[in-house]
């Protein structure tokens, strides 16, 4: 169980990451200077890259599920 937590939480972060680093740039050119600093779009923002992390996460856990390399 332990390792599969731990599994599951470096997806998640791996994922964030890779997610944020793809998706900053259109962020940043999309909403200006001045609209990225009201919290409610940051909010928006990173909502979206955590469901989206969460979502691949989900899906390589199950898909290593379903190849029998981890068991849960």
């Amino acid at each position: 169980m332990a390792t599969t937590l731990v599994i599951a939480i470096s997806l998640l972060l791996i994922f964030t990451l890779l997610i944020w680093k793809l998706s900053i740039g259109t962020f940043r050119k999309e909403y200006g200077k001045r609209m990225r600093k009201i919290w409610g779009t940051r909010l928006f923002y990173w909502q979206a890259v955590i469901y989206a992390s969460f979502a691949c996460t989900i899906l390589i856990m199950f898909l290593l599920k379903w190849t029998s390399v981890l068991t849960f």
